[in-house]
């Protein structure tokens, strides 16, 4: 019982801790500068992450689908987005939040490029929270 008792302490000294605290391990994956970008510039996601909100994005950039189980056509990709329930759709407005303020911002630009049409480097600072869910879905990059 007493071992017990001291490893509960020691876990709750762990996670008042500022340097030992388990959540901070996000922070490392954040650039300040696209954290400030987009503090700035809200893209809209965190309220506007409804199916037709990421299609009126694939039209506006032409986005294609690369999977092969779309075979490049962008309406059986946009038939899968509308399908998909409300956590699904919040959960990539939480990745697209996440991972346009990370330090792979810039990279996932190139590869953006790489193997979609492409775009320029406005058009993706603004559309990133919505691009880089659809990148995930369409299996080019995935998420730890």
């Amino acid at each position: 019982m007493k071992h017990l008792i001291s490893i509960l302490f020691f876990g709750v000294i762990l996670s008042i801790s500022p340097n030992f605290s388990f959540c901070q391990g996000y922070k490392d994956y954040i650039d300040p500068t696209w954290d400030n970008y987009y503090n700035k510039n809200p893209s809209g996601i965190e309220s506007n992450f409804s199916s037709s909100d990421f299609i009126n994005v694939i039209e506006y950039v032409n986005f294609i689908p690369r999977r092969q189980e779309f075979k490049g056509d962008v309406n059986a990709f946009k038939k899968a987005l509308l399908r998909l329930d409300y956590s699904s759709l919040s959960q990539m407005m939480r990745d697209g939040s996440f991972y346009s303020r990370s330090k792979k911002h810039d990279d996932y630009f190139y590869l953006y490029n790489s193997y979609y049409q492409k775009i320029q480097k406005t058009t993706w600072d603004k559309y990133a929270p919505y691009l880089i869910p659809l990148m995930n879905l369409d299996g080019l990059i995935k998420f730890n």
